[in-house]
């Protein structure tokens, strides 16, 4: 990938947003992007998106909170949102979400680069 890639998503008008932490390597983004998935992600164009965190950094932080964040009660998710170039953990409820940010400063994970949604409970599905 381009040095400082952040994440990519689709817009509503079908151009391809990606995140960079220097929005100038866009053409390099795009050509890595291209030999990746081939050229019809890009066909609609390409929108460099001012990114603070890269993939990487974002991927390492869900694994560490992934393994200590969903053993907290209420907590319904652990994201890499590619979309919003953070973390994304769902909560229950909003009385979930001192913990959460808790656990999130014992790992050392900075806090802006994580959101923390209400998704309200999950409830299985029975799949027969």
């Amino acid at each position: 990938m381009a040095p400082g890639f952040g994440g990519m998503f689709i817009e509503v008008d079908g151009r391809l947003a990606v995140y960079l932490l220097d929005t100038s390597q866009v053409s390099a983004a795009r050509s890595a992007i291209e030999t990746v998935f081939g050229p019809s992600l890009t066909a609609g164009g390409v929108r460099a998106v001012q990114g603070q965190y890269t993939v990487s950094q974002l991927k390492a932080w869900t694994e560490r909170a992934s393994a200590v964040v969903l053993d907290v009660p209420g907590v319904t998710m652990v994201d890499l949102n590619e979309a919003k170039n953070r973390v994304t953990i769902g909560v229950e409820d909003d009385s979930r979400t001192q913990t959460v940010k808790d656990v999130l400063s014992s790992l050392k994970i900075p806090r802006e680069a994580v959101l923390i949604q209400v998704t309200g409970q999950i409830n299985p599905v029975d799949p027969r």
